[in-house]
Parts: C-alpha cells; sequence; structure tokens
C-alpha cells in the first residue's frame, strides 16, 4: 500500500514555518545528508553508508541499538528497525521504503544531483522525491512520537531496502523476515498538493495495489528527471492516529 505520505501529513507544515517544527527540521537535515551520499548499484554504491545514517538517526531518537539491524547484501545492505510494541500478541505495522536512487549523470543536471540543494522552499538532488526526502520524514516522524511520549501497542517495525530501482534482491528478503506483518504502509507513494500561499492541503492521494514487475527496454536523451524535486514539506498527527486505531 503506497498511502504512507498521506499519513505523515498531520506533522507536514510549510516550509514557511519548518523553523518552529524539529521533526522537520529532522528530516530535511537528515535528507541532505542522504542525497549526498551516491547510493546507485555498481562500484562505489554507498547505500551502506545510507543505512548508518538512518541506524545513528533511529538510534538517537530512542531505538534501541540492537533493535537497528543493517544486513550488508552484494553491494548494498537493507535495514529494519524495530520499536517492541507493548502488546507482543499483535501483529506488526511496517513502514516501508528504499535507499538506493536511479543513476544520475552530472552532465544531465543543472545542479551536482548529490548535493542537496534548497531554492525558494523546493528541495533539489538526486532522491529528493524518490525518496531520500520520503523516507526521511518517515524517520523523523517516528521519533517524534517517541519525544512526545508515545508507546505503541502494536510492534512498529520501519524497514528499508537497498536496490528497490535494480534487482529487488533485499526487496525479497525483506518481505520474507516480515511477511507476518498486519500491515505494510509504503512510504514511496502516494503525496498531495499544498495551496502555496497558505500551506494548507489542497488534496492528498494515495495509490493500493498489489505490486507486480515488468521489463522494457528504452532510451533517452533529454535531462533526466527522475526524483530532482520536491516541495518542502514537513508531521505526524495522521500517523499517531492509524497507530491508535490499527
Amino acid at each position: 500500500m503506497r498511502i504512507f505520505a498521506l499519513l505523515l501529513a498531520g506533522t507536514l507544515v510549510t516550509s514557511a514555518a519548518r523553523a518552529a517544527t524539529p521533526a522537520a527540521d529532522e528530516a530535511l537535515d537528515l535528507a541532505k545528508k542522504a542525497i549526498a551520499l551516491r547510493s546507485v548499484k555498481g562500484p562505489g554504491n554507498q547505500t551502506p553508508q545510507v543505512a548508518a545514517l538512518y541506524k545513528a538517526a533511529l538510534v538517537a531518537g530512542g531505538f534501541a541499538d540492537k533493535d537497528v539491524e543493517i544486513v550488508p547484501v552484494d553491494d548494498t545492505a537493507y535495514l529494519i528497525g524495530t520499536w517492541p510494541g507493548s502488546d507482543p500478541k499483535l501483529k506488526p505495522l511496517v513502514i516501508s521504503g528504499h535507499m538506493d536512487v536511479v543513476e544520475a549523470k552530472p552532465a544531465d543536471w543543472q545542479r551536482d544531483p548529490f548535493t542537496a540543494v534548497v531554492e525558494n522552499g523546493y528541495l533539489y538532488g538526486r532522491g529528493a522525491t524518490d525518496m531520500k526526502l520520503d523516507g526521511t520524514i518517515a524517520i523523523a516522524a517516528l521519533n517524534d512520537l517517541r519525544r512526545t511520549g508515545y508507546k505503541p501497542k502494536r510492534t512498529i517495525i520501519i524497514e528499508f531496502s537497498g536496490d528497490e530501482e535494480t534487482a529487488m534482491k533485499t526487496s525479497a528478503l525483506i518481505a520474507e523476515r516480515l511477511k507476518n506483518a498486519e500491515l505494510v504502509l509504503n512510504i514511496d507513494g502516494g503525496g498531495g498538493v499544498l495551496d502555496e500561499t497558505t500551506g494548507k492541503s489542497i488534496y492528498w492521494s494515495w495509490n493500493g495495489a498489489e505490486t507486480t514487475s515488468a521489463v522494457f527496454r528504452m532510451s533517452f536523451t533529454h535531462l533526466a528527471r527522475n526524483s530532482a524535486l520536491s516541495r518542502l514539506v514537513t508531521a505526524r498527527d495522521v500517523l499517531y492516529l492509524v497507530l491508535e486505531q490499527g
């Protein structure tokens, strides 16, 4: 289910109000650091470093070090972080994302794709949309829940695969490990539109479907656009309601 962007809407605010929102500051700072890491399949793949960055943020936010596992796989890695709930009889809620990005050649970009830049309330860089900002918002939202003293009844698991854009080997390994979950929320999807003046939401959308696969061979000569631009928004109340009612 690709609906987590909607679930985070309760904590999200416009960039104008971002300075007053610790979770938003945390998400943006973490996203900038993640974008700077070239998590692309092949030589020099820095996805394991993204995993280490995310683990450090989760542990700083209150996760036990032993509850955040990084598993190396070939040239990449995946991460599973567990926030134990008070009722072990309840199946866990899984928050799902990925850390890798599509290759980006600097010659095709106006800016260095692996240097995060904020201009006029927009975040530029490879992964700004798909999906390093999404991932860091999820981490910041969970850390924000911990700061407010929230105690989940159901165990919450946050996981990030390391090759979603390519072989999806880590995705298969994670799926096998977490197949007993009650619900999986895929943060790599959904979204919405904010009013540029007021920051209020105009609409929010999500996608719900089973994922299948297909293989196509395509070639492009124009500039790369994937994940180049993301409107800076910042969130938790809706996530809180989902957890409470889950």
